[in-house]
């Protein structure tokens, strides 16, 4: 004689198939959810830690520090530029009168001595106006131009390395790049 697994009754089977179906629905809810999307209705998930895989706002301890993917998506663009050892340039924006221009700007550590200023569109005569000359490791602000034209900082290296600026703008502009 054969021995044949027992054969599940139709019932059993109901039920186990239930008793998975509301397995899965709570871990969807309490784990996936919010370890995916940041969506956490019952609270488990950031208990639990869970929400702070998503990266959503939630989940940063200090309201007032946003966390480095939400600092990156304020920004429209994020540029790097590297001002050489006892050097200088420019980098530049064109901005219509009345544009505002958005900016956060950082170096890798050491200081460089910068003039944030703006070039009238068509003026022959060398004019420009400086809104900050500073020597910083970093500025941030915001610009309404008072005139149409180029707008952007020129950075100073007086140091015997090269420093690694990162550039973040966002606002209506037309990138003009390094000058």
């Amino acid at each position: 004689m054969r021995n044949h697994p027992p054969v599940q009754s139709l019932k059993s089977l109901l039920v186990a198939s239930a008793v998975a179906t509301l397995l899965a629905s709570i871990i969807l809810v309490t784990a996936v959810l919010p370890a995916e999307y940041g969506i956490d209705p019952t609270g488990v998930g950031k208990k639990l830690g869970l929400t702070t895989l998503s990266g959503s706002a939630e989940d940063i301890i200090d309201p007032t520090i946003m966390s480095c993917k939400e600092q990156l998506a304020q920004w429209t663009d994020v540029t790097t530029i590297i001002v050489p050892a006892h050097s200088g340039l420019e980098y530049k924006f064109l901005l219509a009168k009345d544009a505002t221009f958005d900016y956060a700007w950082t170096t890798d550590g050491a200081k460089l001595y910068f003039d944030f200023h703006g070039e009238p569109t068509g003026d022959k005569t060398g004019y420009f106006k400086s809104f900050t000359v500073n020597t910083d490791n970093q500025s941030t602000g915001v610009l309404t131009a008072s005139f149409a034209g180029a707008h952007g900082w020129y950075w100073e290296n007086k140091t015997p390395s090269p420093i690694t600026v990162l550039l973040n703008t966002k606002g209506v502009y037309h990138v003009l790049g390094l000058m």
